[in-house]
């Protein structure tokens, strides 16, 4: 049956009311881990003074501002769906562009505002079109963004001038075509043109004469990513896999046909940011899913040791200097910590942890932290994954196999309030990054396109025989769960190896290829058919590996999460797999969210929706 959420304003009371009177009979209830916070996204103003940035603290993700040195945090945004991104202007510290979207439908709008109070005033015209945010110029008179509005499908980048208040087109292209910086003359603008996850380009946008250059001509997959002028605008640092497995660090001169290598690990740099002043440069390398944080000062051509400054163990994302490039903001979390802002000053060469996020009236020291681990795959594939176990655990346990979305993701060692709550109840979980993985290089990247994808499952079934094999599991309780393409790995393993699983768990997941390639977005369709092959030339094998083709073949019970808004996979896909498995007799629970999109993001939603997981993993794994 379909639960709409709808008719789940009670349920909603009621569910909190049992969860909190179950705290006294357990150490900490449901509710407080899914109330885990986070602070993420920071953006400097322009005297480097103060930060906004995106927190969870009300239940939906808002901005707030806060001294850069630490202090009270001030909220700044109360939509009732929530935001996406805030930027604050460079030169204008009464103004700042936020992204919002309404319901999960993915279609976010640009509006102008101050960030100590104000109207917004929208920048974006289309409600049907997705407006996504690109950059600021450094004086702050005009920002870039692209939007699909021409004809949802592709993206054209336009600027955008605030003391006018009108857009200008800049370049109309086919794909996904995205602003990325402007150059310190505000003369150029770098857009990067994305084909797939692993095959882009660099488009050089020259203002004056209002003419666009490729500059990354080039056969096969090659990725150029994140494009950075230096402080005089001769030339930019980029990512890049040009002739390599792994992405480096490359210097592109403008007047010159191709880039110079600045740093070549054997592993997937991520990310970087240059000051402004062309004196740091920051990066950091993807080291089995952990983030390991580098420092140069280019003035003296000579790598900072940061030592004791150095963050715990886990994963740094959005790293950014502040105008006077004295500081640099990120957000950091791990298995066992929130995310939350971190400030390094690189003058004092000194780390500082900013904002300090709620942990739902948890202690740290009650957070479960993954050990690396890996299995071999049935061709011998070593394939990569975190292994969390439950404190004191005794006998055999129950295992939890969890599978990331993409698929070109990776999981990584990130708190999650729902795995701590897991394990807080006795449970295992394993995240293996099977192949088709990022982060450990473009070979392994690849190798679940088209033909391959069922290799994919293969490895999530050898994850399982790996699990069977240890002393400490019950190989007879092993659930599958995840979200979006995990989904689609939740229902295709349990059509593939039906026996394996006692009960599956399916978020936004795929049923059907055929359909999801039909209705999803048409801005997503070419990139998605670049992994899972196209509907003109790979029909056949698209319903082969559908699992509604198989759906037949599934014993043990599942429950499928949706939201109705969904614009990724759409809310078709659990629609037919719900109706196939119901009239075949089979044990199906179907929860769909009319206020949500591509997966759960409002708190109150997630304490209905796992609640719910919970009683139906007692029902048919525990207590079986």
């Amino acid at each position: 049956m379909v639960r709409s959420v709808k008719s789940l304003a009670m349920a909603a009371l009621m569910v909190l009311a049992v969860f909190c009177g179950r705290a006294a009979a357990e150490d900490y209830s449901l509710m407080q881990y899914l109330n885990i916070q986070y602070a993420r996204s920071g953006s400097f103003n322009p005297e480097g003074t103060e930060v906004i940035y995106v927190s969870n603290i009300t239940g939906v993700p808002q901005i707030w501002r806060q001294s850069a040195f630490g202090g009270y945090q001030v909220q700044v945004t109360f939509d009732t769906n929530g935001v996406s991104g805030g930027w604050w202007s460079p030169s204008d510290v009464n103004l700042m562009v936020v992204s919002a979207a309404v319901g999960g439908n993915e279609r976010t709008q640009l509006y102008l505002t101050n960030p100590y109070g104000g109207a917004w005033n929208r920048v974006s015209a289309d409600d049907k079109a997705i407006y996504s945010f690109g950059a600021w110029s450094t004086d702050g008179s005009r920002f870039a963004y692209s939007t699909n509005s021409r004809n949802k499908t592709d993206f054209d980048v336009y600027e955008y001038t605030p003391a006018v208040a009108q857009s200008f087109l800049l370049y109309q292209g086919t794909g996904q075509n995205s602003a990325v910086e402007y150059s310190p003359d505000h003369r150029y603008l770098l857009i990067v043109c994305e084909t797939s996850a692993a095959n882009t380009d660099l488009l050089l946008f020259d203002r004056e004469s209002h003419k666009t250059r490729q500059l990354t001509k080039h056969d096969g997959d090659e990725l150029y990513a994140n494009p950075q002028w230096d402080s005089d605008g001769k030339g930019f640092y980029l990512l890049c896999d040009k002739g390599r497995d792994f992405t480096g660090l490359a210097y592109w001169p403008l007047d010159s046909a191709g880039f110079r290598w600045v740093e070549t690990p054997d592993a997937d740099i991520e990310q970087f940011d240059v000051s402004r002043n062309g004196a740091y440069l920051a990066w950091t390398v993807n080291d089995n899913g952990y983030s390991r944080f580098h420092f140069r000062n280019l003035t003296k051509e000579k790598s900072v040791d940061v030592g004791p400054n150095r963050t715990p163990e886990g994963v740094i994302s959005g790293m950014r200097f502040s105008n006077d490039s004295r500081m640099m903001i990120f957000t950091f979390g791990s298995g066992n910590r929130n995310s939350d802002l971190w400030v390094y000053e690189s003058l004092e060469n000194r780390l500082h942890q900013l904002t300090f996020s709620a942990s739902g009236g948890i202690p740290q020291s009650a957070f479960r932290a993954p050990e690396l681990v890996q299995f071999e795959s049935f061709d011998g594939k070593k394939i990569p994954a975190l292994w969390y176990t439950p404190e004191g655990a005794k006998g055999k346990m129950p295992v939890i196999v969890s599978i990331h979305g993409g698929p070109e993701g990776q999981a990584r060692p990130m708190l999650s309030g729902l795995f701590q709550y897991y394990l807080s109840r006795g449970y295992a979980i394993l995240e293996p990054n099977v192949r088709g993985s990022t982060g450990y290089g473009k070979s392994y990247l690849a190798a679940d396109n088209i033909s391959h994808r069922m290799e994919a499952v293969q490895d999530v079934e050898y994850a399982a025989r790996w699990l069977k094999a240890r002393k400490d599991v019950d190989g007879k309780k092993l659930v599958i769960f995840g979200g979006s393409y995990g989904g689609f790995m939740v229902l295709s393993s349990l059509t593939t190896y039906p026996d394996t699983w006692s009960a599956g768990v399916s978020i936004v997941g795929i049923a059907n290829f055929v359909t999801f390639l039909q209705n999803t977005g048409a801005y997503r369709r070419a990139l998605r058919e670049v992994e899972y092959g196209s509907l003109a030339r790979d029909s056949s094998f698209l319903v082969d590996i559908s699992p509604i083709t198989h759906v037949d073949k599934i014993k043990a019970p599942l429950f499928l999460i949706q939201g109705a808004n969904d614009p990724r996979v759409p809310k078709g896909e659990a629609d037919q797999m719900a109706a196939a498995i119901k009239a075949r007799g089979g044990v199906v629970q179907y929860l769909l969210f009319e206020d949500e999109g591509h997966g759960l993001t409002k708190t109150r939603n997630r304490i209905i929706a796992y609640s719910q997981v919970a009683d139906f993993l007692d029902k048919y794994v525990t207590k079986k």
